[in-house]
């Protein structure tokens, strides 16, 4: 009894250590594409930790994810709590529909990170034009930021797999 309870306290450990990490690296991933600003914002790589916590119930990953959302839109002087709600509903309500049609794809990634942008950029549309004064801007860039998040997504699902 005694080892059932040791197991769940390393295993929590290591859910809270992977957490710190992953907050520490985001915030650090955030100040250095403040500067160089080819780098992608790493949302699209965010929703699939998201949908895969999610998934698994590691609810401290999960929280940790939507810290590193709400310090991502406070760096960026956008509304806290817009993107953790986007990655709920999106995760809810598209995701896993498509996993009750189809089957887990790994080139659903696709179609989930320009999903995760157009409707982050779609909801700051609205709030702009009903609070006033929001000018979202959509240069090419942000095309170039969803390949390479959508490969980086990719190359991550197949990692996963393999190990």
């Amino acid at each position: 009894m005694q080892t059932i309870s040791n197991l769940k306290r390393n295993n929590t450990l290591r859910e809270f250590i992977k957490a710190i990490l992953l907050l520490v690296g985001f915030s650090f991933y955030i100040s250095v594409s403040d500067i160089y600003l080819y780098l992608p914002p790493m949302l699209g790589l965010l929703f699939i930790f998201y949908m895969q916590t999610s998934r698994e119930n590691r609810w401290v990953v999960s929280i940790s994810i939507v810290a590193c959302l709400i310090f991502f839109e406070y760096d960026h002087d956008e509304r806290a709590g817009i993107l953790p709600l986007i990655f709920v509903f999106t995760n809810w309500l598209v995701v896993k529909r498509l996993r009750l049609l189809f089957e887990e794809n790994i080139f659903f990634v696709f179609i989930y990170v320009p999903l995760i942008y157009a409707v982050y950029f779609f909801v700051l549309y609205l709030l702009g034009m009903f609070a006033g004064g929001i000018s979202s801007n959509l240069e090419p860039i942000f095309i170039s930021y969803v390949f390479y998040e959508a490969c980086l997504g990719i190359v991550y699902e197949k990692i996963k797999y393999q190990i």
